[in-house]
C-alpha cells in the first residue's frame, strides 16, 4: 500500500490545555456579534451540511436534491444535480464537501459523487468500504472524513471514525474505537460527532484542522495530514456529554428522545476559519426545552485563546450548523426545532473587529 503511515489523535504525548476564560480583548468585544436572520421560502428537510459561494447558499437536502438558494431573498434558485440513480445523479443527499476546484456529494445510495466547481460530473464511486457522518473536507487527490470504515480498511481492530480516504480508493485511519466498545456505542458516539456537532475545516497552507465536540479537543494537521498540534477549547460553559444518560433511536419517539438528549449537551459545531491565523467555533449551550443558544470561540492557531463566550444574540435553534465564514462574515444555517421540514433560517453574524481579522 502506497499509504502506511497512520497517526493515533489520542496517542499524542502532550496536549496544550489553553489557560484562562477570557483573553484580552475578548472583555472588550462582548456582545459585539450581530446576527441578521433570513428565513428559507421553502424549510430543509433536515440540515445537515451548507457551503456557501458568494451571495449563495449550497444545501444538500434530503428530499429536494442539492439546492441552491440565493442569500438575499431566502429564495430557491435551482436544485442543481439531478435527482435518480444513474450514474451522476444523486438521490437523497446527506452530505456535501467543496474544495477550490470539486465538490463531493455522500447520498443514500452511498455513492461518493464527484463534480467540478461548475458542477459538471467528474466521477463517482460505492461507499461500500466507508461512509460520512458529517461533512467530508475535499482536497485535490484526497478526502479527509468523519464517519465509518469498514474493519478491513484499517491497520487496527478497530472501527475508523477520523481518515483519508484517496481517489483512488485506499483509505488510511487516523483514530479508530476500540474494537472492544460494542458496535452499538461506537456508531452512537461516531453519530454524535457528526451532523451537527464537531468537524473539520481547510487552512490556507494545506493542513486542516478537526475539532472532537466530545472533548471540545482541537487537533491541526498539515498539508501531508501529519499531526503538528493538539489543544483544548477553554469555553466554561462546555461541558463533555453525559454519555450515561443518551437513548437508543428506534422510532420517531426514539429520535425525539434523542434530541432531547442532545440539545441538552454542549455542542461545538464546526470550526471555520479567519485569516491565516484564527480558528472560530460556535458553541451551543442548552437555552430551555429542545433549543440552544450560541457562542463564539476565537483562538489562534496554537491554541492560544483570542475572544471566549462572545454571544449570538437571537441565534437559537433545535438544530444548528456552520456553514461558511469570511474573514468578517459568519453564515450559519439552522432550524427552529429538531423535527424534519421545521422553519429554517440563515443568519449572516458579523464578527467583531480584532486584529488578525482584517488579513486578506
Amino acid at each position: 500500500m502506497r499509504h502506511t503511515l497512520r497517526m493515533m489523535v489520542h496517542c499524542v504525548g502532550a496536549v496544550l490545555l489553553c489557560a484562562g476564560v477570557l483573553a484580552s480583548p475578548a472583555d472588550k468585544l462582548e456582545n459585539s456579534c450581530r446576527a441578521q436572520a433570513l428565513n428559507l421560502e421553502k424549510p430543509a428537510y433536515m440540515v445537515v451540511d451548507a457551503v456557501v459561494r458568494g451571495d449563495r447558499l449550497l444545501l444538500p437536502d434530503y428530499t429536494s436534491g442539492l439546492r441552491e438558494v440565493d442569500l438575499r431573498t431566502g429564495k430557491d434558485l435551482r436544485s442543481i444535480l439531478p435527482m435518480g440513480t444513474q450514474r451522476g445523479e444523486v438521490t437523497g443527499p446527506q452530505h456535501l464537501g467543496c474544495g477550490s476546484d470539486r465538490c463531493v456529494v455522500f447520498g443514500d445510495r452511498y455513492f461518493w459523487v464527484f463534480f467540478d466547481s461548475k458542477w459538471r460530473f467528474l466521477l463517482e464511486y460505492p461507499g461500500m468500504r466507508s461512509t460520512a457522518s458529517g461533512q467530508p473536507l475535499v482536497f485535490a487527490d484526497r478526502l479527509v472524513v468523519y464517519g465509518v470504515a469498514s474493519q478491513d480498511a484499517g491497520l487496527g481492530g478497530g472501527t475508523p471514525y477520523l481518515f483519508i480516504q484517496y481517489d483512488d480508493g485506499e483509505i488510511l485511519p487516523l483514530q479508530e474505537y476500540p474494537a472492544s466498545m460494542p458496535m452499538a456505542e461506537t456508531i452512537k458516539r461516531i453519530h454524535f460527532q457528526g451532523i451537527i456537532t464537531g468537524g473539520l475545516a481547510a487552512l490556507p497552507d494545506g493542513g486542516w484542522v478537526f475539532v472532537d465536540p466530545r472533548s471540545y479537543s482541537v487537533y491541526v494537521f498539515d498539508n501531508r495530514d501529519r499531526l503538528t498540534k493538539a489543544w483544548r477549547g477553554t469555553n466554561p460553559r462546555f461541558r463533555a456529554p453525559n454519555w450515561a444518560a443518551s437513548p437508543a433511536v428506534h422510532d420517531p419517539s426514539g429520535r425525539e428522545a434523542y434530541s432531547r438528549w442532545q440539545l441538552s449537551q454542549s455542542l461545538v459545531k464546526r470550526p471555520v476559519v479567519l485569516g491565516d491565523d484564527l480558528l472560530a467555533f460556535v458553541v451551543g449551550l442548552p437555552d430551555g426545552t429542545l433549543k440552544q443558544r450560541h457562542e463564539l470561540d476565537i483562538y489562534r492557531l496554537s491554541g492560544e485563546p483570542v475572544a471566549i463566550g462572545l454571544p449570538i444574540p437571537g441565534v437559537t435553534a433545535g438544530r444548528l450548523v456552520t456553514a461558511d465564514a469570511d474573514n468578517r462574515r459568519l453564515v450559519l444555517v439552522g432550524q427552529k426545532t429538531w423535527e424534519p421540514s421545521a422553519p429554517t433560517t440563515v443568519w449572516q453574524v458579523e464578527l467583531p473587529e480584532m486584529e488578525g481579522l482584517s488579513q486578506p
